[in-house]
């Protein structure tokens, strides 16, 4: 499992598009390989709407639910598990 951050803003196509301006996204993502979890994030941004601007260089390997520090972390790798991904947008209004 990989912990991938990006920077994202909203497309035309996106109900946020003239809502916010951007976005810090985080995906958990349930995969053997790093080169292909960031292609899978990648597309999975982009799936949701949104041009992906940056894909952090550092990433996390989590072997365990036990390695995810918060309480409510721990809900998006248990999703990640069962659905192959997780992924949260938090928006903002302003550079």
């Amino acid at each position: 499992m990989f912990l991938i951050n990006a920077l994202a803003k909203p497309k035309k196509s996106s109900e946020h598009y003239d809502e916010v301006i951007g976005a810090y996204v985080s995906l958990y993502i349930d995969y053997k390989d790093i080169e292909g979890a960031l292609k899978l994030a990648s597309f999975y941004i982009k799936d949701e709407g949104w041009k992906v601007t940056e894909i952090e260089e550092e990433y996390f390997r989590l072997d365990s639910v036990n390695d995810v520090e918060e309480e409510e972390q721990k809900e998006l790798y248990n999703e990640a598990v069962e659905y192959g991904y997780s992924i949260v947008f938090n928006c903002y209004e302003e550079e």
